[in-house]
Formats: C-alpha cells, structure tokens, sequence
C-alpha cells in the first residue's frame, strides 16, 4: 500500500504539473518509466493500441528511489487527476481516491466474501487511475498472476483506462492484464460486457443532475429508465452505478461504491435505495469525517450482498475502526445510517399523540415564489407585510428589522413586500400565507422556528410554512419545534441532505411527519414558554410533554443552539 506521505506525493505533483506539456500521454508514459526503472522493471503506457514517448521534462522531474518505488503504481493516477483542469474535474466526477482510504474499503468488502481468493473476480466499473483495483489486489491472498487476470475495468476516459493498466503491471512485477480485462466503455451503457463479478468496487462519478454541466444526455437518461423504471432523472450518477453493480454480481457477491451522503436521504434516490433493499442490501457503511476528496462533497462507502441480515454495520476513519450495528431503515431514506457518526443521539421511546400533519399544513416555497417577489421587495421599516428569509430565524427570535438579511443578491435591514407589485403567477400563493403560522428556517443546526401570530410575514424560499388548522395552535406547534426531541429526529432523517454535515434540510413533508406528544398539559407549559421566548424552558417542557428524559439528547441540543447571548 502507499505509505509514501501525502506531502511528497503532492510536491511531485506540483512539480510534473509545472513542466508537463499539452500530451498528458507523454507525461504519464515518463511517470510509469520512473515507476517501473526502480523495479527493474520495463513498462509501456500504451495509449489507443500504441506506447507513448516519455515526456523527457517529466522523466527530469526530481523525486528519491524510495519514493517512487512506495508511491509508483498508484502515483500514475494521481498525475492523470493532476494534469486535468478543474473544471474537466468537474464535469467528469474525476475525483481521486485516497489509496489508504481504497484499501479500508476494499478490506470491509472482501472480509464477506466467503470463498478462496484466488477465484475472486473483480470489477472497477469507473477504473479512474485504478487505485481500487489496486487496494483489491493487495487486499487479495493469492499470487499477483492470479489476482491480475481476475481483475476487470471499465471507463470512458481512455487515459484513465491506459493508466489503470499501467499500474497494474507495475504492481504486479511486469505481469500485464489480459487486454479484454479493461475497457473503454461507459458500465452503464448498453453495450457494455464484463464478466459476472464476486466484488463490484469503485468510486463512480458524482454527477448531480440539477446541473447543466454534469446532467444526463437524453439518451443516457432514455437508457437507465427502460433499464431501471422508475429510476428518476434527478438521480446523481453515482446511484445508479450501484444498481449496475448489484446487477453485474454472481449470488452471494458483493458491492462496495463511494457515494455523496446526500443519496442515503434524497427522495430523488428513493427508488435506488428500495431496489438495493429487495436485492442486495446495505450491510456495511463507511462514513467519511474528513472529507477525503477535493470535491466539497461529504461522502460515504456503501457495502452491501444479497442476503444480507438487516443489521448495518457503521465505521468511520483511516484505519477504519467499527462504531455500532444499527437496523437498515426504511427505503424511504437510509439518512439515519449517518447519525451515530454525526453524534446525533438516538430518540428512545417517546409517548406521542400523532403528528404534526394531523394539527397543520406544512408548506414550501419554489424558485418561482422567490423569483416572483423581485420587484415587489422593498426597503420599507413601517411596512405591514414583510420578508423574512432563514437567516432573520432563530429559534423563537425574530431578526426582522435587527439584522440584516440577504435577498436578490442585495442586503436589507427592513424587507417589506408590496403585494400589488407581486407577479400574478404567485399573488394568490403570497396572499394565502398571509395568515397565523410558523415560519421554519432550512440549513441550520437545530430546528430554528418563530411564531408569526399575526400573519404579516411572506416566507421566502427555503423558508418551510407551517399553518394550523386552529389558529390558537401557533405557539403549541413552535414549541414542538423548539425541542430536541424534533431536532433529533429531523437530524436523523435528513443527514446527508443538507449544504454541511452539521446542519439540518428542514423540509414540508418531513416536518408533517413529525410525532406530536401525549402530555398535552405539558405541552400547553411548553407553549406559555415559547410566547415569553424562553428557548430552554421550552425545550424542557416539551421533553417532559414527550414522557422523556435524556440529558445526552438535551446537551446536543443545547450545543448546536445558536450563540448569541451576548448580543
């Protein structure tokens, strides 16, 4: 395995990037030189059927034996990356793995396979710079002649299959990969052909498709509905490889894939989830708590085989050390598989009454509400309608008026809405808001909620509306949501989704499925409390409301509470 220190890998790096022409080839064939001299060995990198000539300011780069011959194989990868622009990163989901982090992964899954080694066929559905194949293979117990034939992978970048196969036959002491055994071909597509894999591994690229830059072209989108109906197009690339890969397994094989966390939670994903959940379950889940690639992603490994028992268990680190056995939820989102990692606490056994939906409608608005009140939003301290946006939300604390707020690119200290300057499309929406409710802040630590008894308030998106049947019921329900017991379990649902892995993604349904409690005289204490804005009594009373007493639940409440006593 690399054990050559990252420092030294990223000044080489540097330094191949700064002398390295337009032909990557040249460059990676000097890499894979290098690579292979101080092995005594003599490997091509071959490119489209031919070898490519090293780049001779490549093979001048400075770099020590020992550190060449630790980093070589792996080292061709981390050039490939190197030398692509950022935005081709992007666009591509070209995001390179850790190779300690590959060989955890590849570890979890090859501990369940229950069969000899040297039979394990594998199979990279993204090769990148191999660095899978690679963890498999030393993770393999049998001689490199066999692991190297048994190991398969595809991608659509030619140069990333041409780099695969160099690394390997450099970790392997010369021995080359069959030339069927990768391929340049896109794993979902239809024409591809690999064999029937013990082990699909791999890091697919994260391709969200809210983006023009990554969405699906129409007849890639037209390919994974007929191939997976009702799969839907929002679906992150990433996702449906694992559906490939569950497909391409033999009966008892496994699947282990790095996945963005917002997979596990988002409602796009469901039907992925509910497929893998008939089929080959999650079994063990990677959580990653330092965000191990360039991408401003927060990432797990999922691993899962047909049969699996129902029980996930959850690790986390490098070396990967175990942290619990939780129950593979519902399809509907594996988002509380993150929570013990993320330190949310597990809500016990509370006496509920309902839920919220049964007492209110929750509601949210769209781009079009917020893109509908652009000319209709003015500063305006003496107005009788007003704006409130997220950020002038704290829990029972109304900022309006007392800090600033963001809106349309520009900052206001008094945004005031001028209903007849609303556009017609959404007029009707803005006036029905118009009415007692509690406005609900996204993306924050703890649910942040402010009673709007008087009805004066237009939420702008991503604020979340909750508007009771009875209009006495305002403080009662911003009490429920001022409680830790709500922002638990909104934490454990909604982990993954969120912009930050501290935060919450409050959403209409989800709060409409929260429970409500049974102590409705407690409950009633717990409102009196939130009408004087006292966030920590109430919080106290709607945990006794809830017949639950659980100091570990209260202290992680209380440290994602916003610090603004000073104020």
């Amino acid at each position: 395995m690399l054990i050559a220190s990252g420092r030294s890998v990223d000044a080489y790096l540097r330094r191949v990037v700064e002398v390295a022409t337009a032909d990557h080839a040249a460059a990676l064939a000097a890499v894979t030189t290098r690579a292979a001299t101080v092995r005594g060995l003599v490997v091509d990198f071959i490119l489209d059927g031919k070898a490519s000539a090293p780049s001779p300011e490549v093979l001048a780069v400075e770099a020590d034996e020992k550190f060449l011959f630790e980093a070589g194989p792996w080292l061709i990868g981390f050039v490939r990356e190197a030398l692509l622009s950022a935005s081709d990163r992007r666009r591509g989901g070209v995001h390179h793995t850790d190779p300690a982090l590959a060989g955890e992964v590849a570890g979890l899954a090859i501990e369940l396979l229950d069969r000899p080694h040297v039979e394990i066929v594998v199979v990279d559905p993204a090769v990148g710079g191999g660095v899978f194949l690679l963890a498999a293979a030393e993770r393999l117990k049998a001689p490199p002649t066999e692991v190297v034939s048994r190991l398969h992978g595809c991608d659509i970048d030619p140069m990333a299959v041409a780099a695969t196969r160099a690394a390997l036959t450099i970790w392997s002491g010369g021995i080359e990969p069959p030339s069927a055994n990768l391929q340049v071909v896109d794993y979902l597509g239809p024409t591809v052909k690999v064999p029937s894999a013990d082990l699909v591994i791999g890091n697919p690229p994260f391709l969200s498709q809210l983006k023009g830059t990554t969405a699906r072209a129409t007849s890639e989108r037209r390919n994974l509905a007929n191939r997976w109906p009702g799969v839907g197009r929002y679906v992150d690339t990433a996702a449906a490889f694992m559906l490939a890969a569950v497909d391409g397994l033999v009966a008892g094989g496994v699947w282990a894939l790095i996945q963005p966390d917002s997979v596990l939670g988002a409602s796009d994903a469901g039907p992925v989830r509910a497929r893998l959940a008939a089929t080959a379950p999650v079994e063990r889940i990677w959580i990653d708590d330092a965000r191990r690639f360039d991408a401003a992603i927060d990432t797990v490994a999922l691993i899962g085989r047909e049969g699996s028992s129902g029980e996930v268990t959850v690790f986390g680190g490098v070396p990967a050390s175990e942290s619990g056995v939780v129950s593979l939820p519902s399809p509907k989102s594996w988002a509380p598989l993150l929570a013990p990692a993320r330190g949310v606490p597990t809500v016990r056994e509370i006496a509920v009454a309902g839920t919220l939906g049964d007492l209110a409608v929750t509601t949210a608005g769209f781009r079009d509400q917020f893109y509908g009140l652009r000319h209709a939003v003015k500063e305006d301290e003496h107005t009788a309608v007003k704006l409130i946006t997220s950020g002038l939300i704290d829990p029972l604390v109304n900022r309006w008026g007392t800090t600033s707020c963001r809106y349309d690119k520009r900052a206001w200290l008094h945004p005031a809405v001028v209903l007849e300057l609303v556009a017609d499309d959404i007029r009707d929406w803005v006036t029905a808001r118009l009415r007692p409710k509690v406005l609900v802040a996204s993306q924050t630590p703890t649910v942040e909620a402010i009673a709007d008894q008087d009805g004066v308030f237009v939420p702008c998106t991503p604020v979340v509306t909750v508007e009771p049947h009875d209009p006495d019921d305002v403080w009662r329900i911003a009490a429920l949501l001022t409680c830790p017991v709500t922002s638990a379990l909104l934490a454990q649902a909604a982990s993954g989704t969120a912009l930050s892995a501290n935060a919450l993604r409050v959403s209409a349904s989800r709060l409409a499925e929260l429970p409500i409690p049974a102590d409705d005289g407690a409950w009633m204490a717990a409102a009196m409390a939130a009408r004087a804005g006292d966030v920590v009594a109430t919080g106290a009373a709607m945990q006794q409301a809830f017949g639950i007493d659980d100091p570990v639940l209260v202290r992680w409440w209380h440290s994602r509470l916003p610090n603004r006593g000073a104020e």
